[in-house]
This record gives C-alpha cells, structure tokens and sequence, in this order.
C-alpha cells in the first residue's frame, strides 16, 4: 500500500523585517540617545517619539518598554566610547589616561544619561557586557600610566571610577554646564592619582 503520509511543509525562512520598520528603529534609536543625553532618566517614551516624528506605538513595537528603550541607549553609548578607548590605546602613549580623563568628562557635561547608565544597573547582556568592556579598556590605560610611572602604583580602577564618578555627579546636580568646570575637574582627577613628580 503506498505511503499516505502527506509530504512535509517546506520550513519557512524568517521573515526580514520591512526596510520601513528598520529605518524606524534606527529613527527612534537616534532620537532616544538625543533626549536621554538632554533630560537624563526623566525623559519620556512620548519625548523620544516626538523626537523621532513617530506615534508612541512606533516606540512600544520596537522597544516594548522604556527599560527596552534605555538599555539600547546605554548600550550604544558604552560601544561607542569603549571603541574610542580603543583607538586612543592605539597610540601607544603613557598619558592616555590623562587624555581620556579630559574626553569623559566632556561627554558627562554633555550627555546626562552617561551618569545614570555607569551608576546603574545593568538592563541586560548588551550593556553588562559593553559596560565591562569599557571598563577593562580604562584598566589598560591605567596599567599603562602606573608602568610608566605616571600614576601612583596602588591607584586601583575602582578608585579611580569613584573619583571620576563622584566629581562628575557632584557637578551634574549643581547643574554646572561649563566646559571650563569640568575641564577642570578632569585636571584634578588626574593630580589626585599621579605621581607627585609626574604632575
């Protein structure tokens, strides 16, 4: 008797998403890096959709929720600053870390959500792992500047993050926004850590 089996339906391929749907999230993307660098955590799902010219529901269909929405911005954010790191340890100097001292608190005064991410927890693997990726790239150019004798030898990474952090929170809530300020707090978290002979 021959096989009544009827044959298998071929499998489907997944569905790629539409070239609108795609230009969509990276509209919004962009939008909420913009807001969340301007207003911090208390910027609204309805601030980046205004920002980005969508409904809210354009948001909530890429990004279901706002932990959704913040975990993508952090995560650009640390990608980002982790592959600049990475070019200036290319140059092979013993002062980068002086150098990025200088960079990242030029990107505190002007991204107040920066604070927020670094302080906080992590919204998941994406910004767990950007995160420490960032900070292990910030140890190598602390390793280096001790190597080199420019940074005191028991100067550790955590120390260095909580002075960095702690001069750049205390500026944020006074609402300081000169760049003068915080160019200058960047020179004194250098003197803090260097060698008093490398100052």
């Amino acid at each position: 008797m021959p096989d009544q089996t009827p044959p298998l339906a071929p499998e489907l391929a997944p569905r790629r998403p539409r070239a609108d749907a795609t230009r969509n999230r990276v509209r919004v993307s962009d939008a909420a890096v913009e807001v969340f660098a301007e207003k911090g955590l208390v910027a609204t799902v309805a601030d980046v959709a205004r920002r980005a010219d969508v409904g809210n529901a354009t948001v909530f269909r890429h990004f279901p929720t706002k932990a959704d929405l913040l975990s993508e911005v952090a995560g650009r954010w640390f990608e980002t600053w982790s592959a600049d790191v990475a070019a200036y340890l290319e140059e092979d100097r013993d002062d980068t870390l002086r150098v990025l001292l200088a960079e990242v608190m030029e990107r505190f005064r002007r991204d107040r959500f920066a604070l927020d991410a670094l302080w906080g927890e992590d919204f998941d693997d994406r910004m767990r792992q950007a995160r420490e990726e960032l900070l292990r790239r910030f140890g190598v150019a602390l390793d280096r500047a001790v190597g080199a004798g420019l940074v005191a030898p028991d100067v550790t990474l955590d120390d260095l993050a909580l002075l960095v952090l702690g001069l750049a929170s205390r500026l944020s809530a006074l609402g300081d926004a000169d760049r003068a300020s915080w160019q200058r707090a960047g020179r004194f978290a250098w003197a803090a850590i260097a060698r008093q002979d490398s100052v």
